[in-house]
């Protein structure tokens, strides 16, 4: 059980966007259409997952936070490209305009649409219950496409909070980057609001149709992430559904390991990676993580709850991580040091790593042992079992408009 097998798992997927504050004497077309082709890259990596007590068992925290606010820019980024554009220089203007034949670097001739307060209504997403009307809109669609690249809807281009919050999808193969040549079909979507309950802003980001494949080894899975006690913590929780088929296939060499741990879980095919932890935002960035992996709809202290007596490498928790990256783990929660975020002590507006953890892979509606304050499980935050599986042969809301 030592060596039972290596994961990959993707961690960082950004959008980056250029500076354009000093373009305004530019037009808007021109602003726009220089944005995108010299502005849009989208970076992916992979890390081992598990592979015995070593580092590699926290593949996914080690560079998943850089991955996490990479992504957080994605929607501010936008509105404000299209505020220096001078879309928003006139508040009540309503305003529709569709850019053809814009040539894209490394995207090819696209189709810009922007809806400027003409409302879009009737907007369904994985991460809120019913609809929305939000009333701004931009998309991205290859020219000749029926399918967009990318959506963006949003209510407030001076802020994502208070009001809808902002929603995008986008198809990560039609960005040019070769590393996502064979993603196939896969669908981001990203929902950025206010939690009601800490007032501060979340984000989630959801994904599907992945191929299980070296380039994009999970099918579904959902990052949430919170920024918490007065902005000076983050709490990131995960949950990403893999398949011991697919696995093998990616990694013939492992094969053998790979049964053996799918035998040591029952011998469910799909296998489920949960992931807690609260990181300072502060320098050296001080970081306790909680994670497991689990076949059943409940998840355990242990991988697939084997006893860490017997199983060597079955209790990852806790790790602890810094500026560095992976300095240990296998912790008991008095071993964490004091100066790293608690496993079992949170505030009054943030949650300890346990608390984190004990809300992660649960059902929509799901009360939690100790967090009456929070409140039941919300829809930005389901994480369950039931919640992934329902993604095989159904949209469930996350695809485009």
């Amino acid at each position: 059980m030592k060596k039972l097998l290596l994961l990959f798992l993707f961690l960082s997927v950004s959008f980056q966007f250029s500076d354009f504050h000093k373009q305004t004497r530019k037009s808007s077309h021109t602003i726009l259409s220089e944005m995108l082709a010299e502005s849009i890259h989208i970076g992916f990596g992979s890390e081992k997952l598990w592979s015995a007590t070593s580092a590699d068992n926290w593949g996914f925290v080690r560079q998943s936070a850089t991955w996490a606010r990479g992504n957080s820019g994605i929607i501010d980024s936008l509105i404000l490209a299209l505020k220096n554009a001078g879309y928003f220089n006139n508040p009540g203007e309503t305003r529709t305009d569709v850019l053809t034949n814009v040539n894209l670097s490394g995207f090819g001739s696209a189709t810009l649409t922007i809806k400027i307060n003409t409302p879009t209504a009737n907007i369904a997403s994985t991460a809120y219950t019913g609809n929305k009307t939000f009333n701004h809109f931009f998309e991205i669609k290859k020219t000749g496409a029926s399918t967009p690249s990318l959506q963006l809807f949003f209510d407030d281009p001076s802020t994502t909070l208070g009001n809808d919050g902002a929603l995008v999808y986008y198809r990560l193969v039609d960005f040019g980057n070769p590393q996502f040549a064979n993603v196939g079909d896969v669908i981001t979507e990203s929902y950025t609001g206010n939690e009601s309950v800490y007032g501060t802003k979340f984000q989630t980001y959801t994904w599907r149709n992945g191929p299980e494949n070296a380039s994009w080894i999970s099918k579904h899975g959902r990052v949430v992430l919170t920024e918490v006690d007065s902005g000076r913590q983050l709490c990131f929780r995960s949950v990403v559904r893999l398949s011991f088929t697919k696995l093998k296939e990616i990694n013939p060499s492992g094969a053998a390991g790979l049964d053996q741990l799918k035998t040591a879980c029952g011998g469910s095919d799909n296998i489920y990676y949960v992931l807690a932890y609260m990181q300072k935002f502060d320098s050296p960035f001080q970081t306790t993580a909680k994670a497991t992996f689990t076949t059943l709809a409940t998840k355990a202290e242990t991988i697939c709850n084997l006893p860490a007596a017997s199983f060597a490498g079955a209790k990852l928790s806790y790790g602890i991580f810094n500026i560095n990256g992976y300095v240990t783990d296998q912790l008991t929660a008095d071993q964490v040091p004091a100066d790293y975020p608690s496993p079992t002590v949170g505030g009054t507006d943030f949650m300890s790593v346990d608390e984190a953890f004990n809300r992660t892979y649960v059902a929509l509606g799901a009360s939690i042992a100790g967090q009456a304050a929070l409140g039941t499980v919300k829809q930005y935050e389901e994480t369950s079992k039931a919640y992934f599986d329902a993604f095989d042969g159904s949209a469930q809301n996350l695809s485009f408009k």
